[in-house]
């Protein structure tokens, strides 16, 4: 025989979308990163008509591609459940700054590093 838990999900909980329980400030960061990467993109190497068609066509694959989280962000609010410090994840809970620093750390480390190369280039 199968017995319940000793802790019951509450009702609000199994209802939470997919990611609603990331900060939206998590999302915003996460866009605004790879925005300046394209930008920083544009600026220092679109320096004919080639590259500026070839990073064109990145941008907008990259639009395509990071819609899902800009849809994501819109979606990241709490309402209808108790929002926590937690984020259930599939390997357990995670505190907000540990699945932020998760998230954030590809597109900020890239802003850093591009800039770092655009730098010590000129």
């Amino acid at each position: 025989m199968h017995s319940l838990p000793d802790n019951p999900v509450e009702p609000n909980t199994a209802n939470i979308g997919l990611f609603a329980d990331i900060p939206r400030w998590v999302w915003t960061i996460f866009l605004s990163a790879w925005a300046a990467i394209f930008g920083l993109f544009v600026l220092f190497f679109a320096a004919d008509a080639r590259a500026a068609f070839a990073i064109a066509i990145v941008a907008l694959f990259g639009l395509m591609a990071f819609g899902l989280p800009a849809a994501l962000a819109s979606q990241a609010r709490c309402k209808g459940h108790r929002c926590r410090e937690v984020i259930d994840v599939r390997t357990g809970p995670l505190s907000v700054k540990a699945a932020a620093a998760q998230i954030l750390l590809i597109p900020v480390g890239a802003v850093i590093g591009l800039t770092a190369f655009i730098a010590l280039a000129k």
